[in-house]
């Protein structure tokens, strides 16, 4: 009889080592930690190597006024600490006496409260006097400084100091000409998004914004350094026509959208709007509202929303559509007669039965059936490029304003058939949809 073969295990995978670093400072060199939590994160601090740990590749460090100022004043001390081996680097070598001020928008490290904290140096401010000014994106703070605690940022790389005007930043989505929105914080909280465009690219995930509102006296744009992640792209350029009470909506006030919410319908599209940090309530315009989006995770996420369920009485003046052929893109108005479990039967406006004389009367899903578009006024005339309803054929068909010949006539571009025609401005309105129990209108730059 054969003995059983002896199974035979693969060794154990063994878990990967911690990588040596490139070198091992001795007990008693002086250093710079990079620590990577609050409060010091982004900041150099300076410390001495009281020991190396080989198995832990971490150094027992001890901080001290080894960083003071020029005007003499330091942080507080730290309590001696272990940290990783990748958080330690050499102290930079001191800038050169002859060297001149930092150029506009080069990174530099600023001495402050007896730490090196990385900034954007700026242009203006005491200059003249012997100081420069420092913006720290991350804050969003701009402070200035005695040009001997500035000095140019230099990054430790496999063993050499390099300058950031030498290392790749890796790729941003936002290029110069990109329209976003700047979020304004408060206690760390996003109260309220500014429209700007990208005006340069800066390393270490800044751009800088110039802000699209111009200032109080009509001077020139505004500009700030902002980090990426105080940055989105613009929503979608989709907006309500018509809001309801409880809606999560944006206001536009004072250059900036502000969250809040619909707390009261007036008439001609006003609405009362109540803002989510403050509380105050605004009657404002509908073209100033949007639909409230949150970008997340680098998609657009619909904050929920007060859908309605529409459902229609006898005697509600309602439009219907049809999939039949010939018929598609076109909408027929009408005044419902009863309803009919989730159907509804319709008699219409313009649309006559078999004899030609006695109104048409149908059964309609409701997939098919919408209220009568509110009345969007159009006070300076249609533009090229507007999506439009024209009236013929006895219903409004969606089309695309393909030339405007005067301020009462325009030519109507139909995409689905192919087809232009000359068009009245009485016979045309704005287009809007109707979407989860309310009325929608995509802005023509999106369709541009």
């Amino acid at each position: 009889m054969r003995s059983p073969r002896l199974r035979r295990h693969p060794p154990s995978a063994q878990k990967p080592s911690k990588p040596e670093p490139s070198e091992v400072f001795p007990s008693g060199e002086v250093v710079e930690v990079l620590p990577d939590e609050q409060p010091y994160r982004a900041a150099h601090l300076a410390a001495v190597v009281k020991s190396y740990d080989p198995d832990l590749r971490s150094y027992a460090v001890e901080y001290g006024s080894l960083a003071a100022s020029s005007s003499g004043t330091s942080g507080r001390p730290l309590p001696p600490g272990v940290v990783p081996a990748s958080q330690v680097r050499p102290r930079p070598p001191p800038p050169s006496l002859a060297a001149s001020p930092p150029a506009e928008h080069a990174a530099v490290d600023a001495l402050r409260d007896g730490a090196w904290w990385l900034g954007v140096a700026l242009l203006g401010g005491g200059r003249a006097h012997g100081r420069v000014a420092v913006c720290f994106p991350e804050t969003r703070e701009v402070v200035e400084f005695d040009a001997a605690d500035v000095r140019p940022h230099l990054e430790w790389v496999a063993g050499e100091w390099r300058s950031p005007e030498d290392l790749t930043s890796k790729r941003t989505p936002y290029k110069k000409g990109t329209q976003v929105e700047v979020s304004k914080l408060e206690d760390n909280s996003v109260i309220a998004w500014f429209p700007g465009v990208v005006a340069k690219t800066i390393w270490k995930d800044n751009l800088l914004v110039d802000y699209t509102s111009s200032k109080s006296d009509g001077s020139s744009l505004c500009s700030e350094i902002v980090e990426m992640r105080h940055i989105r792209p613009c929503p979608p350029r989709t907006s309500a026509i018509c809001f309801s009470v409880n809606d999560d909506v944006e206001g536009f006030q004072g250059d900036g959208w502000w969250p809040g919410m619909i707390i009261e319908v007036h008439p001609e599209l006003k609405y009362t709007f109540k803002l989510a940090n403050s509380g105050k309530d605004l009657q404002l315009d509908q073209k100033a509202l949007r639909l409230r989006y949150d970008w997340v995770d680098g998609q657009w996420e619909k904050v929920s929303q007060n859908w309605l369920q529409t459902e229609f009485a006898k005697g509600s003046r309602v439009e219907v559509s049809s999939n039949d052929e010939g018929f598609r893109g076109a909408w027929f108005q009408g005044t419902v007669l009863k309803s009919v479990g989730h159907k509804y039967l319709v008699e219409y406006d313009a649309l006559k039965a078999e004899d030609e004389t006695t109104p048409l009367t149908e059964t309609i899903g409701e997939e098919h059936i919408r209220p009568s578009p509110p009345d969007i006024p159009v006070s300076n005339g249609f533009k090229f490029l507007d999506e439009v309803d024209a009236f013929c054929n006895d219903g409004w068909w969606v089309g695309v304003i393909s030339k405007v010949i005067s301020d009462q006539k325009c030519m109507v571009y139909f995409k689905s058939y192919k087809e232009e025609n000359e068009f009245g401005r009485e016979q045309l309105r704005l287009h809007c949809d109707w979407v989860g129990g309310r009325w929608m209108r995509i802005s023509p730059a999106l369709e541009m």
